[in-house]
């Protein structure tokens, strides 16, 4: 009974402490600074288009890196991002990332 009840704690435990969903070498700060960054494009006028092409020239650690900055680039030039402000992009980004959103 208690080698179940330690199995069922470990496997508890393991799920609880493990991402929500992969970061690769980013931090959720830098996920945050990313947003960030990202709004300061569209306020500066850019483009989605011109965002989107500024993610080609960067270098990644890892594969999901590209395809989660993707994801901000889309939210923060979508409908999200209309209301956002530079510090706030990167405020609502970093706790979404805290929080497994």
């Amino acid at each position: 009974m208690s080698k179940l009840f330690l199995l069922a704690l470990f496997a508890f435990s393991t799920t609880a402490l493990a991402a929500p969903y992969p970061l690769g070498t980013m931090t959720c700060a830098d996920i945050g600074q990313f947003a960030s960054e990202a709004m300061g494009w569209r306020k500066e006028g850019q483009s989605r288009d011109q965002a989107l092409a500024a993610l080609e020239t960067r270098a990644y650690n890892d594969p999901v890196e590209k395809k989660n900055l993707t994801t901000i680039v889309d939210l923060v030039f979508g409908s999200y991002g209309r209301n956002w402000s530079v510090e706030s992009a990167g405020t609502v980004m970093r706790t979404d990332c805290e929080t497994g959103r």
